[in-house]
């Protein structure tokens, strides 16, 4: 698992956890247990939950350039080379190009003709490298650079019906 991944998984659950006592405590101060609690105790605590939640938007704002949106993909990877379009229809994916560029960024422009449909990329070892939602009437772009030749495989992570496992393709980097 990747570092980045594991403190931005943090970060989410530390800005969870930072709400849930927000919403406990602000509606705790009409009640009796509230005037119970000394006033110290009280500044302490709203300090405490206003450090956490500046550092929760912290580290969702610093999260925000791994994003897939095409601006900050193009602002790490560079201008896009090569451009492929995907189509997803029920039950397969529809390629224009089935071999693409390696050490370049390729964009995939994806697309869907009936239902909602997830472009999921996996390298050879099964691991999944990135992925963008598929939805009909709307293009999605999606910027990546692959560092290794070879072939790789586009699965569908969006249930999309009854033959949804079985709706897969590859493409070839070279």
């Amino acid at each position: 698992m990747r570092p980045g991944l594991v403190l931005w998984a943090l970060g989410a659950l530390g800005a969870l956890w930072t709400a849930a006592w927000a919403f406990v405590l602000l509606r705790s101060r009409a009640g009796p247990a509230f005037d119970a609690i000394e006033p110290i105790e009280n500044r302490l605590r709203l300090r405490l939950l206003a450090a956490f939640g500046v550092i929760a938007l912290l580290l969702f704002a610093l999260t925000l350039r791994a994003y897939p949106y095409p601006r900050f993909r193009t602002q790490a990877l560079g201008v896009p080379v090569d451009t492929v379009g995907v189509l997803g229809a029920q039950w397969g994916w529809s390629l224009d190009r089935n071999t693409v560029p390696a050490h370049v960024p390729v964009e995939f422009v994806v697309r869907s003709k009936d239902v909602n449909h997830d472009f999921a990329v996996y390298d050879a070892g099964g691991t999944l490298l990135v992925q963008v939602q598929a939805m009909p009437g709307y293009a999605n772009r999606l910027v990546y650079r692959f560092d290794r030749p070879g072939t790789y495989t586009v699965r569908c992570l969006e249930y999309c019906g009854l033959f949804h496992h079985i709706m897969l393709t590859t493409f070839t980097v070279r």
